[in-house]
């Protein structure tokens, strides 16, 4: 088992950090580097398994550029709107990950501050898995520093970080909700 725990202070109000990370959950490819792009999972009307009720997405599917774990799909597993917590599982990871599991949750400091705090952990199997298990480490660690500053930088600006932005003109596309508003400027 492996863990990677990540706070981050952000000079913005938690129901305006949580809008982009819970609400938003889908939409991470709009602001991530570490995402070129994003589409969400449906939730089935029919189904009310509680883990995604009250979530806008069952979950989403990321492109990451990465040659080990290309694709992914990460479904919602546990979602609290009125906590300002999810967790997701990672599915579409190479066959030595036995478990990939992230919990976000973002905490008020104040009126104009908040925590996020990510907690995401990894479990392999086998001789492969432990090789495998510090190359994944070592770009989840580089990823996690991204996704902290890309997130920063979105909740304090209103737009998507520097690095982003260079990312998307080089024509890597946000993904298809490109053409509605940006997850952090859409009305709850």
């Amino acid at each position: 088992m492996s863990e990677i725990s990540v706070d981050l202070l952000v000079a913005a109000p938690a129901d305006a950090v949580w809008k982009v990370i819970g609400p938003g959950f889908a939409r991470i490819g709009e602001w991530s580097t570490a995402v070129v792009t994003s589409t969400a999972v449906p939730r089935d009307a029919a189904d009310t398994r509680v883990p995604a009720a009250g979530a806008s997405a069952a979950g989403r599917v990321c492109d990451t550029g990465l040659r080990l774990v290309p694709r992914i799909t990460e479904t919602l597993v546990a979602y609290d709107d009125a906590a300002r917590t999810l967790t997701y599982e990672a599915g579409g990871m190479p066959s030595f990950v036995t478990l990939a599991r992230n919990t976000w949750s973002v905490t008020p400091m104040d009126e104009t501050r908040c925590r996020v705090s990510l907690r995401a952990r990894f479990d392999t199997r086998g001789p492969l898995g432990l090789l495998g298990r510090w190359v994944i480490l070592a770009q989840a660690r580089r990823a996690a520093r991204h996704l902290a500053e890309d997130l920063r930088h979105v909740a304090e600006t209103g737009t998507p970080s520097p690095r982003k932005r260079r990312q998307l003109r080089a024509g890597r596309p946000a993904g298809p909700s490109a053409t509605s508003p940006p997850c952090w400027r859409a009305e709850v």
